[in-house]
C-alpha cells in the first residue's frame, strides 16, 4: 500500500477523535504555560491519550515510548501500530514556545529486507487548547495527503 494511502488511513482514524470535544475550554487560559513540561503533560499528552483510546476501539494501538524522554528531548515519542500491521513512529520536535512539529515516519518492516522508510513532517499550532492541537494535526494530515 502506498505511503499516501497509509496516511489516509491514519487521517480516517483521527476523524473520530476530532469529531468530539476533548475537554471544556477554560477561556481564562489563553496563554501557553511558561514551563514546556506543563504543556507536554497537560495538553499534548492529554490529546494523544484521548486519540489513543479512540484508536483502540478501531483495533489500532498508540503507545508512548517512555525510554525516549531525557533532558534534551522534552517532546514525547509515540509508536502507532495500525490494525493492518503498519507501524508509525510519531516524534514531536520544535523549539518551545515558538514551533511544534510532528514527524511521522514508517521504517523497516524487519531487519532482513530493504528499507521502505517514509517520512512526513507536519507543523502544528502551539495552543493551550487540546482541540486546536488536534484540529491542527487533522488539517496537517489532510494537507499532506492532498499534496
Amino acid at each position: 500500500m502506498p505511503y499516501i494511502a497509509q496516511l489516509n488511513d491514519l487521517t480516517t482514524a483521527l476523524r473520530r477523535t476530532r469529531a468530539r470535544l476533548l475537554a471544556p475550554i477554560d477561556f481564562r487560559q489563553h496563554q501557553l504555560p511558561t514551563d514546556p513540561e506543563v504543556f507536554v503533560e497537560d495538553v499534548l499528552n492529554y490529546m494523544l491519550d484521548e486519540w489513543s483510546s479512540d484508536l483502540r476501539t478501531e483495533g489500532h494501538v498508540l503507545e508512548q515510548d517512555h525510554m525516549w524522554k531525557n533532558e534534551l528531548n522534552l517532546y514525547p515519542r509515540y509508536v502507532l501500530r495500525m490494525a493492518g500491521g503498519t507501524v508509525y513512529q510519531l516524534h514531536f520536535t520544535g523549539n518551545y514556545p515558538e514551533t511544534l512539529f510532528l514527524n511521522l515516519s514508517k521504517g523497516f518492516r524487519n531487519a532482513n529486507q530493504f528499507s521502505d522508510a517514509k517520512h512526513a513532517q507536519l507543523q502544528l499550532p502551539l495552543s493551550p487548547d487540546p482541540q486546536v492541537l488536534l484540529n491542527g494535526l487533522f488539517d496537517g494530515l489532510k494537507h499532506y495527503n492532498a499534496s
